[in-house]
This record gives structure tokens, C-alpha cells and sequence, in this order.
């Protein structure tokens, strides 16, 4: 999945960031599970399509990166473990599939230049 390496770990910040100070370390629990699945599609910390969404989710969880320990917790709080979170992230993917089925994404228009800009980013 080529070119979703960055974003899909950007919004799996984002949702460690909310359960970590939103819900200020709050139990990763089924609750929290379906409430975060549907303000994903509420309020979307993405402007990518739900379906990349979830395959983002997906793929972010075959990946051995550290996923829980992106941000220090407040002082006193408790870090989520490694597990708990790719448990909790797991959950999620499927809560959020059982919302579907989802359309499949509109294909981009590529803007004058912007293949070029975007092929020499990803040259490495």
C-alpha cells in the first residue's frame, strides 16, 4: 500500500491522541469502540473515504511499528500497552466495517504538475 504509509499512521495518531487526552486514558473498551466509529464517519479526522479508512486501519495493524507509544501520557496517567491499543484499533476496523459496506473511493483527478511533484517525493 505504497503512498498510505503516512496518513494511515497520521490517523492512527490522531485516534491515540483523542483516547489518550480526550478521554484522558479512559479503558479502551466497547463503548468507546462504537462511539469512535461513528464519529469517524460523523466528524472524519481524514477526508479520505471511509473504505481507505478502514483498509488504512487494516494495514497499520500487519505493520510491527509501535503504535501506543507515540505520546507521552499526562503525569500520573497510565500508557495504553501495545496490545491494548492493536486490540483496541482492531475492534474499531471491524465496528467500523459492520457500518458498510462502503462505497469505493472516487478516483483522483491529478492536478497540471502534481504527478510530477508526487513522483519526485516518492523517489528514494
Amino acid at each position: 500500500m505504497a503512498g498510505m504509509e503516512t496518513w494511515a499512521f497520521g490517523l492512527v495518531n490522531c485516534i491515540l491522541y483523542q483516547a489518550m487526552y480526550r478521554e484522558s486514558g479512559a479503558a479502551l473498551g466497547d463503548e468507546l469502540v462504537r462511539r469512535y466509529a461513528t464519529a469517524m464517519q460523523v466528524e472524519p479526522l481524514s477526508d479520505r473515504p471511509m473504505a481507505e479508512q478502514l483498509a488504512a486501519l487494516r494495514w497499520v495493524l500487519t505493520t510491527d511499528a509501535s503504535l501506543a507509544s507515540t505520546f507521552d501520557p499526562y503525569e500520573g496517567q497510565e500508557p495504553f500497552g501495545e496490545a491494548e491499543f492493536r486490540a483496541f484499533l482492531s475492534r474499531l476496523a471491524d465496528e467500523i466495517e459492520s457500518h458498510g459496506p462502503w462505497p469505493p473511493a472516487p478516483k483522483r483527478r491529478e492536478r497540471p504538475g502534481r504527478a510530477r511533484l508526487r513522483d519526485l517525493f516518492n523517489r528514494r
